[in-house]
């Protein structure tokens, strides 16, 4: 399952990411990508509270609290894009990828 800049809203019981979450086949693998958060600027998010969203670290910590052994985070970390077209604003990514275990 992949997740590129998803704008996934957080809510009470993860509902709507433990579907996403579900859709997953033991075995599988969950990429859940994203903007670096410092690299959006106020401009962009003058309607909206990024907070308000998930973002592949809230996933991570979603999948760490589920009993052990369902899922392995096998990457949770911040990449920088090798090629940036000048004036871009996102210069980084935030990646995850999890195996579900079973």
């Amino acid at each position: 399952m992949s997740a590129q800049y998803f704008p996934l809203p957080k809510e009470e019981g993860h509902a709507a990411l433990k579907a996403l979450l579900a859709a997953v086949a033991p075995g599988g693998t969950l990429l859940y990508v994203g903007h670096h958060i410092g690299d959006l600027g106020p401009q962009q998010w003058r309607e909206v509270d990024p907070t308000d969203y998930y973002w592949p670290a809230d996933v991570a910590g979603v999948l760490k609290a589920m009993p052990d052994g369902e899922w392995t985070v096998v990457t949770d970390e911040v990449r920088s894009r090798p090629s940036v077209p000048e004036g871009a604003h996102h210069t980084r990514d935030t990646v995850l990828r999890a195996r579900r275990e079973r």
